[in-house]
């Protein structure tokens, strides 16, 4: 028992840690670098658009060839100016003469959202390497200059053959992934759960989980548990249903699946975060940031084992 607890443990540290050194947005951050390319002692405000939700924690730039304390930061955007317009969040790195990837940690994490437009901002120091590539054709990112520490920007420029290069990591995961099997009901109907997205702490992500191929015209519910297992749902045989999620665990409220009696047009959906505001003290609550949660389906079969059937099951991570 303790070496599985600890392998376990170790497990989840991995994840964790693979979470935190996997960029969760980057652009143009292959080895290859615009050698003997400096920057002047200026802001420079690039603009890009946020590839996914998920709360920054930590900015990177390709620099080096100086010796100076530099700084990187997110700021929001001024649609009307299209420049950049406040600071979000900022933080401080030492550059050295090497050419590699410098770090600065935000002083708070930036909640940023999938399609918005935000300004990665590098307060460079004049000599220093700058963090552009030129591999990719095209245009580069829109860019501005401040030479007042951001109370004003310059002109918008576009390099024509030189594309910025940044990295941007914080608490970013996987979609939700479904494990399990589902159960095959009396009718030949196997019902299958899905998500529409993972959810979050401060309930920003939409949540809605979908177990469609329900029998019709059945009452069931979506029950949830903080761990995960696959057990023969009955224990004598004679069912194909698996209990997919650890006990202890919650039922929500009970639902009609609709449909049509006899056919698999059914279907069973939950609000996750409607339930959750709803239940405050409901089993996990409150969250954290990384934690998983594991929710299946279950439905009335009377012909089959223990007279219910049961879909299969999808894990969910908190974000943010």
């Amino acid at each position: 028992m303790l070496r599985r607890i600890t392998t376990a443990i170790a497990a989840l540290s991995l994840s964790a840690a693979l979470r935190a050194q996997v960029p969760c947005h980057a652009e143009n951050d292959g080895p290859n670098f615009a050698d003997n390319t400096s920057i002047s002692s200026v802001y420079v405000g690039i603009q890009f658009v946020a590839s996914a939700s998920f709360s920054a924690t930590r900015l990177e730039v390709f620099t080096g060839e100086t010796n100076a304390t530099q700084s990187l930061g997110i700021w929001s955007h001024d649609a009307a100016a299209n420049r950049p317009q406040a600071a979000l969040a900022s933080g401080s790195m030492q550059v050295s003469s090497t050419n590699q990837w410098y770090s600065a940690t935000l002083g708070s994490n930036v909640a940023l959202t999938a399609g918005q437009i935000y300004w990665f901002v590098w307060n460079a120091n004049g000599g220093g390497q700058s963090s552009l590539d030129t591999l990719n054709s095209g245009l580069g990112q829109p860019y501005t200059p401040s030479f007042d520490g951001g109370q004003t920007w310059g002109s918008l420029f576009q390099f024509p053959d030189k594309h910025w290069k940044f990295r941007i990591y914080g608490n970013c995961f996987a979609p939700p992934q479904v494990y399990c099997t589902s159960g095959t009901s009396s009718n030949g109907c196997a019902a299958s759960i899905s998500a529409s997205g993972q959810p979050s702490v401060s309930f920003a992500n939409a949540c809605t989980i979908s177990i469609a191929g329900v029998e019709g015209q059945k009452s069931g519910i979506v029950f949830y548990a903080l761990d995960q297992l696959p057990q023969p749902w009955c224990s004598l045989g004679g069912g194909t249903s698996f209990l997919c999620v650890k006990p202890p665990t919650m039922r929500t409220g009970p639902q009609g699946s609709n449909g049509t009696s006899g056919q698999c047009d059914g279907a069973l959906v939950l609000d996750w975060n409607a339930f959750q505001l709803a239940n405050p003290g409901a089993l996990g609550a409150p969250w954290s940031a990384g934690d998983d949660v594991y929710v299946q389906g279950w439905y009335r079969d009377p012909p089959s084992c223990k007279t219910t059937s049961l879909s299969n099951a999808v894990q969910l991570t908190y974000q943010p």
